[in-house]
């Protein structure tokens, strides 16, 4: 199992949870692990970090002192600031994904029915944007040394060129 890809789901509603691994289970190819809390899914993450975490924003409804969401968004980011995470919510406030977004998270679902849709369109579109960041770091990898190529042909001319292996002129004229 250790290549299939990992997911953590972080909700304090144990049904809402449940219908959410079982939906992203049935996805081919990844390992999907449930906590009722921040502070478990911490713990979890420092023994094996998961690419993307699906996070409830409200984490103390059932436990009064545990972690919220936006409060466990900001240690897995200090875990790991490439994981990826989204944070789900019953609130349909644009305030409310705006300050999710503001402390790393890559997208914010509103919970209902489409909900299950909207998170399995949240793991493509993670895996797009890993794909479109490293073909982007591969693009300026090359460029640079195509840079470093054309500054080593200059100097190469010009040293032949002082030493008369090259003329300053064409031959034809």
């Amino acid at each position: 199992m250790a290549d299939k890809s990992l997911i953590y789901i972080v909700d304090d509603e144990p049904l809402q949870r449940e219908l959410l691994k079982d939906n992203l289970s049935k996805m081919s190819g990844y390992e999907v692990h449930d906590f009722p809390t921040g502070e478990e899914c911490l713990a979890a993450a420092k023994v094996r970090l998961p690419e993307i975490v699906f996070m409830d924003y409200y984490l103390n409804s059932q436990i009064k002192d545990a972690m919220d969401g936006i409060d466990a968004l900001k240690e897995l980011k200090k875990l790991n600031p490439e994981m990826e995470v989204v944070m789900i919510s019953g609130q349909d406030k644009i305030e409310v994904a705006v300050n999710t977004m503001k402390y790393g998270a890559f997208d914010y679902i509103v919970k209902g029915e489409g909900a299950f849709l909207r998170a399995e369109k949240a793991i493509f579109n993670i895996y797009r944007y890993k794909k479109l960041a490293g073909n982007a770091s591969r693009y300026k990898k090359l460029m640079v040394l195509f840079g470093i190529g054309m500054i080593l042909m200059i100097i190469l001319v010009i040293f032949l060129q002082m030493n008369g292996y090259i003329k300053s002129s064409p031959g034809w004229i």
